[in-house]
């Protein structure tokens, strides 16, 4: 992953070669972004991890229940 990045590198940063007085206007509709957002968000809800084995539990349980949430949107009509 590391060398995947090293290598598009100059992607990233594509965002500067935008004039700065256009920056606030550029947007990404990343879904990246949104994911690293609410992982964030759900694993700030644990004041600590004990060990590695306790933060993949962690992030173990964030995945499924992305996975019964798409499950649940796909039979309901609407949202809860």
């Amino acid at each position: 992953m590391v060398l995947i990045f090293e290598k598009h590198f100059p992607l990233t940063i594509n965002y500067y070669s935008f004039p700065q007085r256009w920056r606030h206007r550029v947007r990404t509709t990343n879904l990246a972004e949104s994911f690293f957002r609410n992982l964030w968000r759900f694993m700030g809800r644990f004041p600590g991890f004990e060990d590695e084995e306790h933060s993949s539990r962690v992030i173990g349980t964030y995945l499924l229940g992305i996975e019964g949430y798409k499950k649940a949107r796909e039979v309901l009509p609407y949202a809860l």
